[in-house]
């Protein structure tokens, strides 16, 4: 029988170990092209087959009555938000084979203001000067970070960075998207589903678009992409279970770990510099970030309940990673 303090710190055990996943499954993703010569779509669809494969085992045991309740029509909206969230996975592996783990967490650290930017075209939230403020924040610490300190030519964003760009902003669409129909069938049902779908696409694009790799799978290799899977499945539910007793405020300030931790990451295991501009940048970033967060505390319980996309390493508006 766990004390009463075990239980108190239950909760910050699971956010925690969440956090330290999701800070490890972009250095590892990173780890993985450049030890082999995966695709970058058949990599995403593995790890969401794998993904897929875990949420339907929890969702079988924690949602078995929404999971039941799913019609035909359900599962086709849910496949079509998930073409924004899941399915742009294969975007983001695409975009990180041609840039860094630091640009990629630094740019995916935008999700945040992206989200409160289509929320206020949506008309689904004020606006409000903190969040503007922190949009702003934002962008200028995202700017400085990825262009050697403004550097006026911008000559560091490459193809990589502007995928990447890409894939936060699909993220965002997705958050915005996915309120209602997340809210009303389910956390886990709802991304089991999403899951689902988009590794089946994933498979048809990538069996019509991509050679097969030349090398044979290694055991190291199939380790570290069942550990990428696994991560990405282990961290949706983790936070959810987080989310039970702790505020989408407290989730959404450890999650500004994510950065960092995956910074050092990649800093001691891939050899990646970390100049001056990115720390600054990083520290603008996660400054912006809290400024949105804080601007609207009601909406972000709503959006909680979906951030468990988070992915490759960032963190998604409480949040990706």
């Amino acid at each position: 029988m766990p004390t009463q303090s075990g239980r108190r710190l239950q909760p910050y055990l699971y956010l925690v170990t969440a956090v330290t996943l999701l800070s490890s499954i972009t250095p590892a993703l990173k780890h993985l092209f450049q030890q082999s010569d995966l695709p970058p779509i058949g990599t995403a669809c593995v790890r969401v087959a794998i993904g897929f494969v875990l949420l339907f085992i929890i969702t079988l045991l924690k949602e078995r009555r929404e999971l039941c309740a799913l019609g035909p029509r359900n599962v086709l909206e849910l496949g079509l938000i998930g073409l924004l969230g899941v399915f742009s996975y294969s975007v983001a592996a695409w975009g990180l084979r041609y840039t860094t783990v630091t640009h990629y967490i630094l740019i995916y650290g935008l999700l945040p203001s992206f989200t409160a930017v289509l929320s206020f075209l949506m008309g689904k939230e004020d606006v409000r000067p903190m969040k503007v403020a922190g949009i702003v924040i934002s962008l200028v610490g995202c700017s400085m970070s990825v262009s050697d300190g403004f550097s006026p030519d911008l000559a560091t964003f490459g193809m990589g960075d502007g995928l990447i760009l890409l894939f936060t902003l699909a993220m965002a669409a997705y958050i915005v998207l996915s309120s209602g129909i997340v809210k009303r069938i389910g956390v886990m049902t709802s991304n089991m589903v999403m899951f689902g779908t988009s590794a089946v696409l994933l498979l048809v694009w990538s069996v019509a678009w991509e050679d097969a790799p030349q090398e044979p799978l290694t055991l190291s290799v199939a380790t570290w992409l069942i550990y990428i899977g696994g991560a990405t499945a282990a961290v949706f539910f983790l936070r959810c279970l987080s989310l039970r007793t702790l505020t989408p405020l407290t989730v959404g300030v450890f999650h500004n770990l994510v950065p960092i931790c995956a910074m050092v990451l990649a800093y001691i295991f891939l050899n990646e510099s970390i100049a001056v501009h990115s720390i600054v940048g990083a520290a603008v970033i996660l400054a912006g970030t809290e400024c949105v967060r804080r601007g609207n505390r009601d909406n972000l319980a709503s959006l909680a309940a979906k951030a468990a996309f988070i992915p490759i390493g960032g963190r998604a508006p409480e949040h990706t990673n």
